[in-house]
Formats: structure tokens, sequence, C-alpha cells
């Protein structure tokens, strides 16, 4: 459904329930936004369906109601019918990840997983959904909450899926968990002593990765998932 977004500005005492007399500015100016499903996310969760919205000309709203109410306090506004699609305040995310939070919801959850064992054991329920050779993504381990609180490995999950690629994120989204499937298609041969700027590739003495990228590491694997 197509959404049309609004920023909500306090005008008076004007609310779904009573809407204001049209003010003494020019009336041309006012836009009367109608047959539309108002959300005002008040206390209440009002919905208003039909409704009707005022707007200044320089987009302060001057008034939320019934559509015929409304049609009546400012009968010389210029009109926009949005044909029931909806309205809603201006949505601004105060760092809140919408999109990796939306996105988790086709990952495997291993939030509050309190063991590798038990998040494995999830990834292996999840595995149940994907095709052949697709890869196995998922989000929310934290180590810190094992009994064993440290890293895990890539042999972890080469033993449980040795036949497709699995990239996993920690709950902060600083670090990811790898197999070697996963390893082995990153832009870079992770062997090695080097480091990408940003970031840092955990190995083992012999220069091999171990499983664990940590931030812009991860790039070098999201770039291909």
């Amino acid at each position: 459904m197509p959404i049309v977004l609004a920023g909500l500005v306090a005008c008076g005492e004007s609310g779904p329930d009573a809407p204001p007399e049209a003010p003494a500015a020019s009336r041309e100016e006012i836009v009367l936004v109608s047959r539309a499903r108002i959300y005002t996310m008040d206390a209440g969760n009002t919905v208003i369906d039909p409704g009707a919205m005022a707007l200044s000309a320089d987009g302060f709203i001057l008034g939320i109601g019934d559509a015929a109410a409304m049609q009546d306090a400012f009968p010389a506004a210029r009109r926009v019918d949005l044909g029931g699609r909806a309205v809603l305040p201006g949505l601004i995310d105060a760092h809140a990840h919408l999109y990796g939070l939306a996105l988790s919801y086709t990952q495997a959850n291993l939030v509050g997983a309190a063991s590798k064992a038990e998040a494995i054991g999830r990834l292996r329920d999840f595995e149940a959904t994907l095709a052949d050779g697709e890869w196995l993504l998922g989000r929310g381990w934290d180590q810190n909450d094992w009994p064993e609180a440290v890293f895990p490995s890539r042999g972890d999950l080469d033993a449980e899926f040795p036949d497709r690629p699995v990239w996993l994120r920690r709950i902060d989204g600083h670090a990811a968990w790898a197999n070697s499937l996963a390893l082995a298609q990153a832009d870079r041969d992770l062997r090695g002593d080097w480091q990408p700027t940003g970031g840092h590739v955990h190995r083992d003495a012999a220069g091999e990765p171990i499983g664990i990228l940590i931030d812009r590491a991860m790039d070098l694997v999201d770039r291909v998932v």
C-alpha cells in the first residue's frame, strides 16, 4: 500500500475529534489531503478512516479529523484525494537499524543461544528451509553468553555444514563467524599476516583464518553473499 509521510506538528486545540476553524491566512495556500487512512500515533493509536488533514503552504499541519468535518472547516482548500492510502507521521531512524531488523527475519535467529551447541542446533533447523547449496545466513550469536566464552571457529561449522557456505553475524554486528566455504569466496585470500583497514581477520599460528572476521574485514565476504 502506498504511504504518504507527513511530519506531525502540534496545532493548538485541533485533533481527531475537533477540526479547527480555517485560519485567516490565504485559503488557496491550504492543501486538504482527503480520503486517507490516517494513523495519528497518539496515545490511543487513533486511526481516522476516512480522514483528512489540512496542511499550510509551509508544511505545518493545521488540522486532522473526519473527512467530512475537515472539508467543512476548509471549504476552499486545494484537495488531494489519496484514495484510501495511508498517512503516517514522519519516520525518523534514530540509529535503529530498521533494514537489519527486517533482514534478520529472513535468516537464522541465534539471539539468546546459551551455547555453541544450541546455536548450531538452531542452524540445523533453519537449514531445512534452504535449497541445496544456498547460503546459510544468521545473526545474533554471542560467545560471551557461552560457557567457554571464546570465539568459535570455522571448524565448528565445517563439521555440521560441509556443503554450503555459512555466514553468521554476531549480535552487535561487529563480527562474523564463517565456515571454510564462505571464507573461500572472499574477495581476497584471507591467509597470511595482512589485515584490512578498519578490520581484523583472526588467524591461527600458521596464518590460516579461523573463521572470525571483525568490522571492515566482514566486507570481504559480505560483498559475495
